[in-house]
């Protein structure tokens, strides 16, 4: 079970929400470690003949060759899905262990791959009945690039399926996305990342400024009240999205779901933020 003992240089008025993101994460990481999942690690399936390979032919080619499209994608799609979550989770940890070290540009900087890239690529090949074709086929497909309308549309169709109908689209592409919004973690990590931030008004660069270098402790404190106003929801998000869509492509029992959702009841029961 998920125990956090030590914040480091964390003020106690964050550890809560702080606890509360590792424990998300924590259940996220298990679609990677627990057996349960492990349809998304390794594929099988049996032939109801003898396959008949060409010469050096690859699965893929064979399964593409003689039409069985329908597995090919299964088997892809399980791909995708275990190789953006153990991604996620890589940036996700790091983040959360450098907002403890109160290294908050670093946090800032790796929280944007996970929620503004991989999220779409998750939200692209759920919801839209293309992405595996130019995944497999397109040289040139840019999986995340996509308008902001196209964005606030998928968040839109992900809505339908969360469980905590507290959850609305429009905050997560706030929260995210939004370049109009400053505060957006699309324009913060833009500003963790670069010195100088000039091309849109809504994260500019004050004037005798380096963005996050010249961080106060003031300013510091700023960003931790940011990140754990915010960030527990988004985990949530991600967490129920990733349940929803996981169990539905591996069509596993309920009691696995049951099991979870007793367990993250359990954890905001006696650790409410």
């Amino acid at each position: 079970m998920f125990k956090r003992v030590d914040y480091i240089y964390l003020p106690e008025r964050f550890q809560n929400s702080h606890k509360a993101c590792e424990f998300l994460l924590y259940q996220i990481e298990s679609f990677l470690l627990n057996d349960s999942f492990k349809g998304l690690r390794v594929q099988t399936f049996q032939f109801a003949e003898e396959p008949a390979f060409l010469k050096e032919e690859h699965i893929f080619d064979y399964l593409k060759r003689t039409k069985q499209q329908n597995k090919l994608d299964e088997i892809i799609t399980s791909n995708i899905l275990n190789a953006i979550i153990a991604d996620t989770c890589h940036f996700l940890q790091i983040a959360l262990y450098a907002s403890l070290q109160k290294r908050l540009s670093v946090a800032f900087s790796l929280l944007r791959k996970p929620f503004c890239y991989n999220l779409l690529v998750i939200l692209r090949l759920y919801f839209t009945s293309d992405f595996l074709v130019k995944f497999n086929e397109d040289a040139n497909f840019d999986t995340t690039g996509i308008s902001q309308e196209d964005i606030q549309e998928l968040l839109n169709f992900s809505e339908n399926i969360l469980l905590s109908k507290a959850i609305k689209a429009g905050d997560i592409y706030e929260i995210v996305f939004n370049p109009k919004n400053s505060d957006s973690i699309a324009n913060i990590s833009n500003k963790a990342l670069h010195p100088s931030t000039t091309r849109n008004k809504n994260n500019q660069t004050e004037i005798q400024n380096l963005n996050f270098i010249f961080s106060t402790p003031e300013g510091i404190e700023t960003q931790w009240d940011h990140i754990y106003r915010k960030l527990p929801l988004v985990f949530l998000y991600l967490n129920e999205l990733l349940e929803y869509i996981i169990f539905d492509h591996l069509k596993l029992e309920d009691k696995i779901y049951i099991d979870r959702l007793t367990e993250r009841a359990d954890f905001f029961k006696n650790n409410p933020y």
